[in-house]
């Protein structure tokens, strides 16, 4: 088994680093230099990024009703590639913008793909003491993913914005192939693998907290994941080696969150752990209006990068944890939930920057509404028994 959990983890990374750290984080790195090149407005991209977040949702909503069989090793193999397409299709200048729109949108679907299916192949090839580490390594693949976004940044004066889209497209092919034969290997665990034990079957009233949360963690995450880059350049005037700093700052924190997240759960257990960490994330998320002196920029850059991740790996795994054979059903409504509020919450950023509200306002409001989430989840969580300490082995 030893082996089985290596190929796992290494495929759960793989998947994260693709489905969400590259083709979601990738837009967000290349931005600025892409909208210069290719000439787009500014309303033409904040609206491919709220295409790839509607991409996302309709992926999310479609692995939810795929059966849990071998055929989920198809739509990820499928995902993968469509996803490097994608990539390849932001690399060349000159097309309708319906043609960008299109592939933001496709580039969604396949991270809305693999986001719920490729926890759901680990859950059911899987035994149950090792889930929690093969969880944590594969949901640090959304930093690895965030990391390589960013390793253009400090020569984008010196390559073009086309060679930094199709090395980008390069990275993704080489995940694809390995993802490819990865995959054969799980189809016969697919076929035989027996039903997960659960410790509950229905939802609650925690689960509903605990989604409530994670909602409100999507929309607070809409100003640092799209418009984090265009602040810092725009708004603060950084100059090129600023910018790079905070963005690779945020790229280091992505890359720590799942491996923070798993040491603070060993030791406190899955939901004062998220407490914590959602605590942090309000604190994050408000400190990004003091712009007066750098270390508020670089400790907002940090923090944020380490929290999403962060969340992200403790909510789907408490999720597995506690209800168990409905895991992909429950996980697949929280991404959707996640999705629709992130595009929700990225419409309503993109006319409040139309309208001419500004940063610093849009900051206080995403710090908001995340501090009610967190709020509720404190209330809800206060008597509840389940909190208590777990341990993993």
């Amino acid at each position: 088994m030893s082996s089985n959990r290596v190929k796992l983890s290494i495929f759960l990374c793989l998947c994260m680093c693709l489905g969400i750290g590259i083709l979601r984080f990738s837009y967000t790195a290349l931005l600025p230099t892409t909208r210069e090149s290719f000439g787009w407005t500014t309303q033409f991209a904040s609206l491919l990024g709220s295409a790839n977040l509607l991409g996302y949702l309709i992926g999310a909503f479609w692995a939810m009703h795929l059966p849990q069989t071998r055929i989920m090793t198809f739509y990820i193999q499928a995902s993968a590639f469509a996803g490097m397409f994608s990539l390849m299709s932001c690399a060349f200048a000159g097309f309708s913008d319906a043609w960008y729109i299109f592939w933001r949108v496709i580039s969604g679907i396949s991270g809305g793909l693999i986001m719920i299916l490729s926890p759901s192949i680990v859950a059911q090839c899987s035994e149950l003491k090792d889930r929690f580490k093969i969880n944590f390594i594969g949901f640090s693949g959304i930093g690895i993913g965030v990391l390589l976004a960013t390793l253009f940044l400090p020569h984008l004066d010196q390559i073009s914005t086309r060679s930094a889209w199709l090395i980008l497209s390069s990275f993704a092919f080489c995940i694809c192939i390995v993802l490819s034969v990865l995959l054969q290997g799980f189809k016969p665990l697919l076929a035989t693998q027996q039903t997960l034990s659960s410790s509950k079957s229905e939802t609650d009233l925690l689960f509903f907290s605990l989604i409530a949360v994670y909602g409100c963690s999507a929309f607070a995450y809409v100003p640092h994941s799209l418009f984090w880059i265009d602040y810092l350049t725009k708004t603060l005037k950084l100059d090129l080696f600023w910018m790079n700093f905070n963005w690779t700052l945020y790229g280091l924190g992505s890359a720590l969150g799942a491996f923070t997240s798993y040491i603070l759960a060993k030791k406190f257990g899955n939901f004062q752990t998220l407490k914590i960490l959602y605590s942090i994330y309000v604190f994050a998320i408000f400190i990004a209006i003091f712009s007066a002196h750098p270390s508020f920029t670089f400790m907002s850059s940090l923090l944020t990068g380490l929290l999403n991740p962060a969340v992200v790996f403790l909510t789907s795994y408490t999720i597995l944890q506690l209800y168990g054979t409905a895991y992909k059903k429950l996980w697949s409504i929280a991404t959707i939930l996640f999705a629709s509020v992130q595009l929700m919450g990225g419409l309503s950023f993109s006319a409040l920057q139309h309208l001419g509200v500004s940063y610093h306002h849009q900051f206080l409001l995403a710090a908001f509404v995340l501090l009610l989430g967190t709020l509720q989840l404190f209330w809800v969580t206060r008597t509840k028994s389940i909190i208590q300490s777990t341990e993993y082995k």
